[in-house]
């Protein structure tokens, strides 16, 4: 999105609310997310969930760390781009 992007209408979220609430949309959306994060491990049928959000902050720690790493080489190969282009021409062969 660009930033000067006004984004999205407050009302769209009231209307998508109205949405869900029709019918069994709530539950369905709500099985559906449960069977996907129990088919990834991240929780198991019949137990007691943990509430702690400790491993939740420290994936997210990492993962930041991970972008930060990846934004950090994309703009020095975009700028190394601009600057000396040739370099970039030897990496490809």
């Amino acid at each position: 999105m660009e930033l000067d992007d006004p984004g999205f209408h407050h009302s769209v979220l009231s209307d998508f609310r109205d949405r869900l609430a029709e019918g069994d949309r709530a539950d369905r959306l709500l099985d559906l997310a449960l069977a996907r994060l129990t088919a990834a491990g991240l929780v198991r049928e019949r137990t007691t969930q943990r509430t702690d959000s400790t491993h939740v902050l420290a994936a997210v720690r990492e993962f930041t760390r991970l972008e930060l790493v990846t934004e950090a080489v994309r703009a020095a190969l975009k700028e190394l781009a601009r600057c000396a282009p040739h370099v970039l021409d030897r990496c490809g062969r």
